[in-house]
């Protein structure tokens, strides 16, 4: 019999909240990601719980225990306990009664199967008590050990109830499923592609991002594509440049982080802005991508390198990369010993800072007119010419000149 073996199970903390619920008669199960991830080996942080007592009786008995316990969400059954500073989410069963996109109507249970019921997918409705035992009342074990992503039940009606179920459909695909993914899941995707514009930005934008950030979501945009939710998040013109930065990635061994791969679609900023919500440091990251920099080459390295700092510079040249390999500019094989080489010869190097200051051009009498930051950007101009190599002496000797 398979059971949840764990290390993070015999906790002190866990424990007692699981003997303590015991001795009054309460039944609490682990469930959700942590079942899931413990049984693949995989890492745990979030601890979620359910529990057949009402969240009121389970705040007041939690602090007649002297834990403290926070009501996050009581009124759809949700209370935090914090115990040696390791959060615990106690979640009553429940039944939804109305739904309404990212918000129901909750009524609570002791039925732990229509608890399951009421799901996203198969393998998050699987329990499990405190010494690892499970109770699997929708065969999520199953679809686990295949690798198969499947709703709960119909799955028209779980994505009705929410309609962001899709994107994370598609994300658990991707980041647990093998190919191909579930039939019946895809045609409901397909059926409700158009409402993922009535979903919060944010929450598009954060299901997307950790789509593209997993190890390879070629496969998985390639499915969104087919199936239309795609286009109601953003409509990529350059699936080539995408397709050629992952066999790149493959190739190289250097993963993109997830805002370079998104560059890599080609996405029309105004559709990205319309559809998402990117934080005011992502759109800045996204602009510089996007914009047409000069062709990253070995000799230039340094000086995009100081411009934009050295990790960016190394995004841009491997996007760089990717569109030349796309446009068959180059092939793959040259792209890889290109990156390769710059790489090597780069990362350990360090980019040295313009070794002059305006300070400099203040000590020196400057001749009417004359402006410290304009003379300071020529100096820079002419040292990044002469490839970061002019000491102080000769930057000092330079901006005589132009005094």
């Amino acid at each position: 019999m398979v059971r949840l073996t764990a290390s993070w199970l015999s906790s002190p903390s866990l424990q007692h909240l699981f003997t303590l619920f015991e001795h009054e008669g309460a039944t609490l199960r682990l469930v959700g990601g942590a079942v899931r991830d413990g049984l693949l080996g995989l890492p745990v942080e979030d601890i979620d719980l359910a529990i057949d007592r009402d969240p009121h009786w389970v705040l007041n008995f939690l602090t007649s225990q002297h834990i403290q316990a926070i009501p996050t969400g009581i009124d759809h059954g949700t209370i935090t306990a914090v115990i040696d500073k390791r959060p615990y989410q106690i979640t009553t069963l429940r039944i939804d009664v109305k739904t309404f996109g990212r918000k129901a109507e909750v009524a609570f249970t002791e039925d732990w199967v229509q608890d399951a019921k009421r799901r996203d997918f198969t393998m998050n409705a699987i329990y499990a008590n405190k010494t690892g035992e499970l109770f699997d009342p929708v065969n999520g074990l199953d679809d686990l050990k295949n690798r198969k992503i499947r709703f709960v039940g119909d799955p028209n009606q779980r994505i009705q109830e929410d309609y962001l179920r899709m994107l994370r459909f598609f994300r658990f695909s991707a980041r647990f499923g093998e190919k191909p993914y579930d039939e019946e899941g895809l045609k409901a995707c397909t059926l409700y592609a158009s409402h993922v514009s009535e979903l919060a930005r944010e929450r598009v934008t954060d299901e997307l991002l950790k789509i593209l950030a997993l190890p390879n979501p070629l496969y998985t945009l390639e499915e969104m594509e087919k199936t239309g939710v795609l286009f109601y998040i953003l409509h990529p013109s350059s699936p080539e440049t995408f397709k050629a930065l992952i066999d790149l990635e493959q190739s190289t061994g250097w993963t993109s982080s997830a805002l370079v791969r998104f560059a890599a679609l080609r996405p029309d900023l105004a559709e990205v802005k319309k559809h998402l919500r990117l934080s005011l440091n992502q759109q800045k990251i996204l602009s510089s991508l996007l914009k047409i920099h000069p062709l990253v080459a070995e000799t230039s390295f340094k000086q995009q390198a100081y411009l934009l700092q050295k990790e960016p510079a190394f995004q841009i040249s491997f996007l760089q990369t990717a569109m030349r390999i796309a446009s068959s500019e180059i092939s793959l094989t040259e792209g890889t010993s290109f990156f390769c080489a710059l790489y090597k010869t780069f990362s350990s190097q360090e980019i040295p800072p313009l070794p002059l200051t305006g300070q400099d051009i203040l000590e020196r009498n400057i001749p009417e007119g004359k402006q410290v930051g304009s003379l300071l950007k020529q100096v820079e101009a002419w040292w990044l010419s002469q490839d970061l190599e002019p000491d102080r002496t000769a930057c000092l000797r330079y901006l005589s000149t132009l005094l």
